[in-house]
């Protein structure tokens, strides 16, 4: 099986791209296709291949493939154009049996102990939020985002407003309802990835639950654990160390420092990569799983500050 990610970035990758190009490379049976004007001196693996373009090269790759203006002004809202990877790369895609979208601050553990031949032939799209989703290769899945919803073209409206819509995750007028109103099989990943709760100084899981509202789990004493292609999560209880693989751990765009000299085998925690000082973890060897840091602090007070520009905004002061 052969599974295919695309990736259009612009601006200056985050600290720690190349742990995900690392995690990349051991998953040798999947490839990325990675457009970005970020030429900093990465080593990028034989099966991650780098495409250097201009934004600007970009928007007009998008714009010769619809027959109305779009409106791609600034990066970020490329996440709305995701769904549409699968026809605007379809060149880049022949051969493939899936292509997906997925975001670059997160690490991934092994992809294919997950996603199996058996799940693909099921299901038309694997995933339902934007850090990491794939579809099934085939001319139908990669025109359905132009496919209506209660008759409204939905993708037409979002492609030609310069705000994020959220169009390629959750479900609210998102690709996710365009594949269930289409009889579109839809399998949802939650169990199988590490979703690190945003407002949290700890690391914390957050999930859809089956009512598709955002669950988050209790606080643990918790570390993840990357070694070669493998991520585990180590969690303490009062009487043993319970562990976990996963998919791949999404940071969410949190600040994270890297404190490593080896990138074989180390450690995840608030908010650093660093090694792993244990050989095996168990109750009595548990690593050290956090730091003191002032994340939640920080985010409180940039959502104090944005909440408090707009109001200003408002009141034309």
């Amino acid at each position: 099986m052969k599974m295919a990610f695309v990736i259009p970035y612009f601006g200056k990758f985050n600290n720690y791209f190349q742990l995900f190009l690392n995690s990349c490379k051991h998953n040798s049976d999947v490839e990325w296709f990675i457009f970005t004007d970020d030429r900093d001196n990465y080593v990028y693996p034989e099966n991650v291949r780098v495409v250097y373009m201009s934004f600007s090269d970009m928007q007009r790759k998008f714009q010769e493939k619809f027959d109305f203006p779009l409106s791609l002004d600034y990066p970020y809202k490329l996440c709305d154009f995701k769904p549409s990877y699968g026809y605007v790369f379809e060149d880049y895609l022949k051969g493939y049996d899936a292509w997906g979208y997925c975001d670059t601050d997160l690490i991934w553990g092994n992809i294919s102990r997950f996603i199996t031949p058996s799940l693909l032939k099921e299901y038309d799209k694997i995933g339902d939020l934007g850090h990491c989703t794939l579809i099934k290769n085939t001319f139908k899945n990669n025109r359905a985002f132009m496919l209506p919803i209660n008759g409204d073209r939905v993708y037409k409206r979002v492609f030609s407003v310069n705000h994020n819509n959220s169009f390629d995750e959750e479900y609210s007028n998102s690709i996710n309802n365009i594949f269930e109103e289409h009889n579109l099989k839809i399998f949802p990943i939650s169990k199988f990835i590490a979703n690190i709760y945003t407002k949290s100084s700890n690391f914390k899981l957050t999930f859809l639950d089956k009512n598709r509202k955002y669950k988050i789990e209790k606080k643990s004493k918790n570390v993840f654990v990357w070694h070669q292609g493998r991520l585990v999560r180590f969690v303490k209880t009062a009487s043993s160390v319970d562990s976990q693989d996963f998919m791949y751990i999404h940071m969410q765009s949190r600040k994270m420092k890297v404190e490593l000299d080896s990138f074989d085998r180390y450690k995840i925690i608030p908010n650093v990569f660093e090694k792993l000082e244990v050989q095996d973890v168990t109750s009595n060897t548990f690593p050290k799983y956090k730091y003191f840091n002032l994340h939640y602090f920080r985010l409180r007070t940039h959502n104090l500050i944005d909440k408090t520009e707009k109001k200003i905004k408002s009141y034309g002061l």
